[in-house]
């Protein structure tokens, strides 16, 4: 496989990233709304994300990376806040968390998807 055909190839692991927190924002939502959620498995859902964050943060992979890490880290942990009501933040007061995971991602973010330099054109060999 070339490097053109890898640029345009669907990258799953983002879609079913996006799919998932797009279903639990919607569920957030729903509670902040007053509508009531099963109990048994979201106990546990806080702390799965902690788990994935904090793998992807120790062992970065294709489909985690340590970026990742952070963001999955950061939504388990304000997931638990929330819930639970620690440190008295609740769901309003633990908002800063995603200041500081943007910082951390901003930090840790590598840089080998930078574009061409200006001189050359889009396949990298000075011609436009």
């Amino acid at each position: 496989m070339n490097a053109e055909s890898a640029q345009h190839r669907p990258r799953r692991s983002r879609l079913v990233v996006g799919i998932f927190l797009l279903v639990l924002g919607g569920l957030l939502l729903a509670v902040n709304l007053g509508y009531g959620l099963p109990v048994g498995w979201w106990q546990f859902l806080p702390w799965a994300l902690v788990a994935v964050g904090v793998l992807g943060l120790i062992l970065p992979t294709r489909h985690m990376d340590r970026v990742g890490g952070v963001w999955m880290l950061t939504l388990g942990l304000y997931l638990l806040i929330g819930f639970n009501n620690w440190w008295g933040l609740g769901w309003v007061g633990a908002w800063p968390i995603f200041v500081i995971a943007a910082g951390l991602g901003f930090i840790l973010h590598r840089h080998d998807d930078r574009l061409p330099p200006p001189d050359q054109g889009p396949t990298g060999n000075g011609a436009s």
